[in-house]
């Protein structure tokens, strides 16, 4: 399928930084960054501020090499990471709360010159200098403005390859195995944030919210990235708090609200326990994990506007589908990002489907990675030498080539030979008023080799038992999908995007049969 969005050929070829710079050029009193509490930076001086940490970070960073940020998000944060490119550098966002192995793992693999930490991180992170050879100095972003005083805020940046060298290099979720570093091209990020513009998700007269964590492709590329690019303003949130958010959307006459599932939850109940009122939210975006249409329903119905949901993946840097708003299809992610192509293929013999039938999801298209952080072998099993990515996802398209996600293809439970897709099961179980919140996981059988089973969160003070959630289900979905077994638990994982950590509760399912 091709997008049924205006080519946006040729794509430009300068670095990410290029959207910080023009937009610095226009009027000097615009705000790019606002906090919560009011403070105040303009594009002049975050661009004047992002020079000077390229200047600072010289003796340090040469072209290429990696710049760890372990922080919370902050202003600070965004200029630093906007300095360390103008050095040349490619930034490392990691999430501040990886426990020690987990960062010594990513920090070997990457090597960094250098660290941008704040708060627990820092002690974290000094730590774990005498095993990191390549650190050659670490930067506590708390006190970054401070630090930059009397540095030069010289224009001159490092020459770039904005097709060969990486402006970040995130790390994807591990929903489904060890975290993988991503290479995103400063062409790659570039040309997604045209592209998501051009679906006119955000409009030029919008404030961002973004409270999405930097370490998240959603908040990093496509978040920053479009403010930038459109030189709008951007209000950092360093922590999710529904109340907060409803008062910053009307503070801020916000058009466009971005939020990804377990936070689209927590703001419709936070509206409907009567918090601020948001006239100017026209419409929400989505994302970052699939979103259950009963979810979809009680926001639109909780704030008066159009849902959408798009879709995307670190490995193509961000966003590669999304729902118009003049012709949402519920379910459904959209048809694909302008100049990206999709197809259906069948995930054992590669051939490719009809429209309607399920099979894996390929993506093709400027956004797409280059590759896997030194891991050549799961690099060529993804990335094909023509340029599809296999995204692992299992989808199918419509007529009009919106793409719907069935369920990740390592996620389908066998049961007796016959695949079943957790999400289908996960829907169809969210309808049922007691249930808050659930994960479908195989439970290993002796005689089936797998049968579903619900890990099931009850709405509080709702009552529910096992037999009668099973019935539920079976009323609704073919005999060969039903659910076999059902565990009361207090929360589901998630990673903080709000993906579910699936492989959590089967490992531990695992454990508990074994």
């Amino acid at each position: 399928m091709q997008s049924p969005w205006h080519t946006l050929q040729p794509y430009p070829e300068f670095p990410l930084f290029h959207f910080l710079e023009t937009a610095a050029a226009g009027p000097s009193d615009r705000p790019a960054l606002l906090t919560p509490d009011g403070e105040r930076w303009t594009f002049g001086q975050v661009c004047d501020g992002a020079r000077r940490v390229a200047q600072m970070l010289r003796p340090y960073v040469g072209r290429g090499d990696r710049v760890l940020f372990l922080a919370p998000n902050s202003p600070a944060y965004a200029t630093a990471v906007y300095g360390a490119m103008m050095a040349g550098g490619t930034a490392v966002p990691l999430n501040p709360l990886l426990k020690p192995d987990e960062l010594r793992r990513i920090a070997a693999d990457v090597e960094p010159a250098v660290a941008f930490v704040a708060g627990g991180a820092q002690a974290l992170v000094e730590s774990l200098r005498p095993e990191l050879p390549s650190l050659r100095s670490v930067f506590d972003l708390g006190t970054l403005w401070s630090d930059l005083e009397g540095v030069p805020a010289r224009a001159d940046s490092v020459p770039l390859d904005a097709r060969e060298d990486l402006a970040a290099l995130p790390f994807s979720s591990g929903t489904t195995g060890l975290p993988k570093g991503v290479m995103l091209s400063h062409f790659n990020l570039v040309a997604n944030v045209r592209q998501t513009l051009a679906t006119g998700m955000t409009p030029p007269y919008n404030t961002l919210l973004n409270y999405m964590p930097f370490f998240h492709v959603y908040g990093f590329a496509s978040l920053m990235g479009m403010a930038f690019a459109l030189g709008v303003p951007q209000v950092i949130v360093s922590r999710f708090d529904p109340e907060l958010i409803l008062r910053l959307a009307a503070l801020h006459e916000v058009h466009t609200l971005y939020a990804p599932p377990p936070a689209l939850r927590a703001l419709v109940a936070a509206r409907r326990a009567g918090g601020q009122a948001t006239p100017s939210v026209r419409a929400i975006v989505t994302g970052a994990a699939p979103t259950p249409l009963d979810l979809a329903r009680e926001a639109a119905e909780a704030f008066g506007v159009a849902v959408a949901q798009p879709y995307g993946l670190s490995e193509a840097t961000a966003a590669t589908n999304m729902n118009p708003f003049h012709r949402i299809k519920p379910v459904t992610v959209g048809p694909p990002l302008p100049d990206t192509e999709e197809k259906i293929v069948d995930p054992e013999t590669g051939a490719e489907q009809r429209t309607g039938s399920v099979g894996e999801v390929w993506i093709r298209g400027p956004q797409v990675m280059r590759g896997y952080w030194r891991q050549p072998e799961a690099t060529a099993a993804c990335l094909m030498p023509d340029g599809w990515l296999r995204t692992g996802d299992l989808g199918k398209l419509d007529e009009d080539g919106y793409l719907q996600i069935v369920d990740r293809l390592k996620d389908m439970i066998r049961y007796k030979g016959h695949q079943v897709a957790p999400f289908e099961l996960e829907s169809v179980l969210l309808e049922h008023p007691a249930v808050a919140d659930v994960c479908v996981i195989p439970r290993p059988d002796v005689d089936a080799g797998e049968v579903p089973k619900a890990c099931v969160v009850l709405e509080p003070g709702a009552a529910a038992t096992a037999e009668a959630l099973m019935a539920f289900v079976a009323e609704r979905v073919n005999p060969m999908s039903r659910i076999r077994d059902v565990e009361f638990i207090d929360a589901i994982p998630r990673n903080p995007s709000g993906k579910v950590l699936r492989r959590e509760l089967i490992e531990r399912e695992r454990a508990r049969t074994a």
